[in-house]
């Protein structure tokens, strides 16, 4: 796959791995201030990733996303109205080819999927947009495993540009383990 693919990862239906753990991260925030482009060198789509709060029940990310990518993309959740994949997934290695390989096999959602945005993600990002906010969702995170953010689903609303998939979902090509 090219550079995209670490990134970008096809998103048809998928299920998540029912082998969590059973030791849940306590209550903590992390300033990540991680940097990352889930589209193509000549068509980003930047990420910007500030901070993760975890509590007992309940978890929240701040970040912002900008369009560069010259196309529409919807962000939505396929068939479910007003829902996103947008929330966090524990892996069982730091790898990206177990990043890749979830995409294959479409096991790339989140564990924990996010049900508050401040403010609201658009429905349509234009060229050149950019939304800056927070997501959060209820739900326990599992200790001391790779904890990665998750992002979508973006739907290329035109012409799919080479280097791109119809949909897609952005993974954090970085990770962080919660104590």
């Amino acid at each position: 796959m090219r550079a995209l693919a670490l990134l970008v990862l096809v998103l048809l239906a998928a299920g998540c791995d029912s082998s969590a753990p059973q030791r849940w991260a306590q209550p903590q925030a992390l300033r990540l201030d991680w940097h990352e482009n889930c589209g193509t060198r000549a068509r980003p789509l930047t990420i910007s990733t500030r901070r993760l709060s975890v509590g007992e029940r309940r978890w929240r990310v701040e970040l912002a996303f900008r369009n560069e990518t010259g196309i529409t993309l919807g962000v939505l959740r396929p068939h479910a109205v007003d829902e996103t994949l947008f929330g966090l997934a524990p892996y069982r290695t730091t790898s990206l080819r177990e990043v890749l390989k979830r995409a294959e096999t479409d096991e790339a959602k989140p564990l924990t999927y996010a049900d508050r945005f401040e403010p609201a993600t658009p429905r349509l990002l234009a060229a050149g947009e950019r939304w800056s906010g927070s997501f959060s969702g209820p739900g326990r995170l599992p200790r001391g495993v790779p904890v990665r953010v998750v992002l979508g689903r973006f739907v290329i609303t035109g012409p799919v540009p080479r280097g791109f998939f119809r949909g897609f979902l952005c993974v954090s090509k970085r990770y962080v383990r919660l104590r």
